[in-house]
């Protein structure tokens, strides 16, 4: 059998050296900089739970200074609305169709996260029959990003289970984690839009103990329309 020359087998040997240092040199970097992430990512994590706080205890306060001075207190409009479909499209308008298309509610209790603006305000009168709607709070976003959120990545519906998908869909905005998207959400960040995009609607299961009447108006004793920030206890039922 033909046995290899001293100087190729020297030649063969520093080959796998250098090429094992190489992949050594990259194995350490590639470590260090996946520490370096995790450690931004749970600071981040820590200051958004501080500016919660922070924004709860002025409400707090700003609402027991009003009381005392005699007067009343309205908090800022909400600028993002959680909407769930909660009808059929039988016999339905192509605008209302559109419209929901647009929202991408195509299914039955499918649910999205849509910026609250003149246009979307106008689109959401429009299909308020269709639609039940309000503004979640910071718990409900975090909850149905973290443990029922879907992401598309190239085309494919994938379940959000690791930072490691948010940061391929959306490290190029800056989002490299689950609690990045769920602030960008809840907040309206500037980029918005594109997290928006990027989670799957959600798919809901009909509520427990069963829909009111479709057909008639929340505050009407039914199911559709504006909810406020009682669309959470809604969700939950859903979940």
């Amino acid at each position: 059998m033909f046995k290899p020359l001293p100087e190729t087998l020297k030649k063969i040997e520093e080959r796998n050296n250098r090429l094992k240092a190489e992949y050594l040199k990259k194995k350490d970097a590639l470590v260090a900089e996946a520490k370096a992430r995790e450690a931004r990512i749970q600071e981040r994590a820590k200051k958004y739970a501080a500016e919660f706080v922070a924004s709860e205890k002025k409400i707090i306060a700003d609402t027991e200074k009003a009381e005392q001075e005699g007067a009343y207190y309205i908090p800022a409009e909400a600028k993002v609305a959680l909407v769930v479909r909660i009808r059929g499209l039988n016999k339905t308008h192509p605008r209302i169709r559109k419209i929901l298309r647009l929202f991408r509610l195509r299914q039955k209790n499918n649910a999205t996260f849509i910026r609250l603006n003149k246009a979307s305000i106008e689109m959401l009168k429009l299909v308020d029959n269709y639609v039940a709607y309000g503004y979640p709070s910071v718990g409900m976003v975090r909850k149905l990003i973290c443990q029922h959120g879907s992401c598309e990545i190239n085309g494919q519906r994938l379940p959000l289970t690791t930072n490691e998908l948010v940061r391929a869909g959306l490290g190029h905005v800056g989002i490299e984690s689950v609690e990045d998207l769920a602030h960008e959400i809840y907040t309206c960040g500037p980029n918005f839009t594109v997290a928006s995009r990027f989670i799957w609607p959600f798919k809901l299961a009909s509520p427990k103990g069963g829909m009111r009447k479709v057909t008639r108006h929340y505050i009407e004793g039914g199911a559709y329309g504006n909810r406020e920030h009682l669309i959470d206890a809604l969700v939950e039922r859903m979940i």
